[in-house]
């Protein structure tokens, strides 16, 4: 058993996946910016801002980003923020980062430089013990416990293999040693979601639905199929299971974006405020991918250019029926 692992941020996934590794960890320190929330887990011990009906366990506290040093004492290292705030988390502390094991949840594309997490995270801390998790795993039911598969991208690594067979072993596990595609497959997988939310707002029958589905996945596997060296990449957790997830199950922010983009609740071009959706960032830098292996993402394209500012969706969904017939 780890004795003491750090989770950096203290929002739903942060709250949520140091729930679910607490009966495999010694301690679990969650380190956070708001202090309310830190005072919170510590006195109350619930996060009031997002799970506030789950009772923490006993050996989770929480500290502030203040107090970072501390994060050097832990044995395995959580990063658990918005993917647009990885890089200066990380940055900020490279000096705690330097000999743990490191594990990233966040899913996202850094633009332009087009770097997955790992990459940004070994760019800043000069760490390569880094190992990302992905799966069809909302966070709420992360944190009540029901049962998720997930896939642990890593390296060659076989103490850092065994280190995260433990810590997560309350999911049903793949593995795979193309950490960068795993990665690329949580960035994929929002963007789908958002393209079949707007689908959804102008062919609301299963025929129809599915239909969308299988092209989007059969776009998704094209493009794995020119970047990623894992041959089986298309049936792990952070493929099939996380792409149907996010893409059919309406709690799905990216999902909803779609859908409130489809139904001109939301105006485009589409700016992100406050909730975070990391399929909007990342679709560019995808596409610019695909480019740059010589693959045709028209699907990618469609929600790039909805999001970009073409309200008309209907019209944009029967152009892109007829090229995908």
């Amino acid at each position: 058993m780890i004795s003491k692992v750090g989770v950096i941020g203290a929002g739903s996934m942060g709250t949520a996946v140091a729930q679910s590794i607490s009966k495999r960890a010694g301690e679990i320190i969650i380190f956070g910016r708001k202090q309310e929330v830190v005072d919170s887990i510590n006195n109350d011990r619930y996060n009031k801002n997002y799970f506030p009906g789950l009772h923490l366990n006993p050996n989770i506290r929480a500290m502030s980003m203040i107090d970072r040093p501390d994060i050097a004492d832990c044995e395995a290292v959580i990063i658990a923020v918005p993917s647009s705030e990885v890089r200066s988390v990380v940055n900020a502390t490279r000096d705690e980062l330097a000999g743990q094991n490191l594990i990233t949840v966040a899913k996202g594309l850094e633009y332009p430089s087009l770097k997955t997490m790992s990459e940004i995270i070994l760019e800043e801390a000069n760490n390569p013990d880094i190992a990302c998790f992905s799966g069809p795993t909302f966070a709420d039911e992360i944190a009540y416990g029901h049962i998720a598969g997930a896939t642990i991208g890593i390296g060659d690594n076989p103490s850092l293999r065994t280190t995260m067979s433990s810590l997560f072993g309350e999911f049903i596990l793949d593995f795979s040693d193309d950490i960068r595609a795993v990665e690329l497959c949580g960035v994929l997988k929002n963007v789908y979601a958002i393209g079949t939310g707007m689908w959804d707002s102008v062919y609301s029958n299963h025929n129809e639905h599915y239909t969308f589905l299988n092209m989007c996945y059969k776009e998704m596997c094209i493009f794995l199929k020119a970047i990623s060296f894992d041959e089986d990449i298309f049936t792990k957790f952070c493929c099939f299971g996380d792409f149907n997830l996010t893409a059919n199950v309406d709690k799905s922010r990216n999902r909803t974006l779609g859908l409130m983009v489809g139904k001109n609740i939301i105006k485009t071009p589409y700016s992100e405020s406050g909730v975070t959706f990391e399929g909007s960032k990342s679709v560019k830098g995808i596409i610019e991918l695909a480019d740059n292996h010589g693959v045709d993402m028209p699907i990618a394209k469609f929600v790039y250019g909805v999001l970009g500012g073409n309200n008309n969706v209907r019209k944009s969904v029967d152009i892109l029926i007829r090229r995908l017939s």
